[in-house]
Formats: C-alpha cells, structure tokens, sequence
C-alpha cells in the first residue's frame, strides 16, 4: 500500500531453481506469504489455482483476516475493522458482492446504504445541528476540489513516481493549506477521506484513491454487512477453498498456515533469501522474484475488493 497511503502489503517470495547450500540446509518452500489478511489469503488462493501449493504463510496474530474482524459487544457480534461491501449494481460484477450476497454461498445479511443527507445531519459539538445550506456549501466545495484532484490523478505517470497526498493536491486548489480549521470543515473532511480511507489526507495517496476504481468499475452503491458470522466470513470462504479446514468447526487446520508467527527480518542474498520470525526461527529459499500485492482500501469499508499488482 504505498508508504503515504492507507494499504495493506505483503510480499510473496517466489522460489525458482536448485537449493542455496550457502543459505539452507533443507529445501524451503516455495512460497512464502507474509500475513493472512484478505490480500495474503487471496494470494495463497491465486497461487493454488496456478497449481503452486508448497507455500507457507506466516501470520502474526492468532487469527486471519487482518483488519477484517469482530468481536462481541453486549452480546451479539459487532465489526471492529471492514463493514461495508463498496460497488455494488454497477455494470461489472464486485466478487466480493458475488460471494457476500448468496450467489457465491455465504449470503450475509446486508443492507444498503444511503449516505445522500449528510448536509441535514451534522451536528455541532455543543449540541444541534449545523444549517444544512452552510454544510452543503463545503460538500460542493470539496467534491470540487475531489474531481479536480481526479482529472490531475489521471494525468500522472502508472509508476507513482509522480504520486502525491490528498492534502497536496487539495493545497494545490487552494483547499485548506493548512487542513481543516473549523469544526465543521474537520467532521467533513473526516468523513470523505479519513472515514473511507482509515487514513488522513496528508498520507492518503492520490492516485489510488482519485478516482476510485472500485466504484468506477463495480458501481455507486453500498451495502452494510450486519451479519453475525461476520464479515470475516468472506475471508474464512476464500481460505476455505485451497487451505484444509476441521469438517465440524470449520477452523483452518491447514499446516501451511502459522498463526502467532511474526516476522521480524527479511534478508536478500544475492543468491537467495531468509526470513526470521519471532521465536528466531528462519525460512529460508532460493532464487527469488519478489511479488508485491497490493490492496488499497478503506478499512472500515474494506470490502471495495480491487487487487492491484505490481511485477
């Protein structure tokens, strides 16, 4: 996920050739993923399609699914990261809407979202409500600014070499150089970029983000998952179909997945590469082509599944 955008990173160590005696005494896997959130878990799924299966995937937690997670409130379950399945009926179908809405199996209860009166419901911090003229002024305003951000994301070069933050390019509309002052403007501010994207302006990268591809490519609409098992659901669904799981629980009893299992260093040799966790235990492999997957996402609306590449 860039270093000044919200996104999630892992990196697929790729092995190719005869074994580095300088390096390991054993044949390593294949593959080695680092971390079991939606894009490692996605990743494992693509390479066992492809018919690579020696891998391992080294998860730092006791669980996967990454920022995707609940956990009980009250009694009933509730989203602590991703709630929202973004680009929904639009002319591509979104996979994670196929899999979340019964077509693909899960069918979670959803509902859509209507987010059209914002102007009429932003309230002050003393109490009341602004006057929804003066609010819908500023949303103009920066949904200006956003599609003029849009048009100069267009025109900068595919390798993100001419990246910038939002914050930058809102300075350059002669949008909040400083950032937001008034109360007002911060709630607003807050709720078209921090709330969708986990991440303020000034490191939310602006060409992955303006435009969107996820609505541009799957449509406008969103759905709320209100759902008990969980949105995390989605993620267990995809792990499910390549990593062997207990037929009465359901838990991933897969060898190839190593939960509590952080990883500490990655070093490259130039005929090869290890990997030391935690506990100074050591992966280590061969020739390696190193394949960066990278998902960039609104993590409290994570589920605007684009996967994009870079090899």
């Amino acid at each position: 996920m860039l270093e000044m955008k919200p996104f999630t990173a892992i990196a697929l160590v790729l092995v190719v050739g005869a074994q580095c005696t300088s390096l390991a005494t054993a044949t390593g896997p294949r593959v080695i993923i680092v971390g079991a959130g939606i894009s490692g878990i996605s990743a494992g799924k693509r390479l066992s399609e492809a018919g690579i299966t020696d891998v391992v995937i080294l998860e730092a937690t006791d669980r996967i699914g990454g920022r995707i997670h609940k956990t009980e409130f009250a009694g009933v379950n509730v989203e602590t990261g991703a709630n929202w399945v973004e680009g929904v009926n639009g002319d591509e179908m979104n996979p994670i809407w196929t899999m979340a809405n019964g077509t693909g199996g899960l069918n979670l209860r959803t509902f859509r979202s209507d987010f059209d009166h914002l102007a009429s419901n932003t309230y002050k911090q003393d109490g009341g409500l602004y006057d929804e003229k003066v609010v819908e002024k500023i949303i103009e305003r920066m949904d200006e600014v956003e599609e003029n951000g849009s048009k100069l994301s267009g025109t900068l070069h595919h390798s993100g070499q001419q990246d910038m933050s939002v914050m930058a390019m809102q300075r350059l509309n002669d949008h909040m150089p400083s950032g937001p002052a008034r109360p007002v403007d911060m709630v607003i501010d807050y709720y078209k970029h921090d709330f969708e994207f986990a991440e303020p302006p000034r490191v939310t990268s602006l060409q992955n983000t303006q435009p969107l591809p996820t609505f541009s490519n799957f449509g406008d609409d969103v759905y709320f998952v209100a759902d008990q098992r969980g949105y995390e659901s989605v993620v267990y669904h995809i792990a499910g179909q390549y990593l062997k799981t207990d037929r009465k629980s359901g838990a991933i009893i897969d060898p190839r997945l190593k939960l509590n299992t952080v990883v500490r260093e990655i070093t490259y040799f130039p005929s090869g590469v290890a990997v030391r966790t935690e506990d100074n235990k050591v992966y280590r492999t061969d020739y390696v082509r190193e394949i960066i997957y990278v998902f960039r996402c609104s993590f409290s609306a994570l589920f605007r599944i684009q996967l994009c590449y870079r090899e």
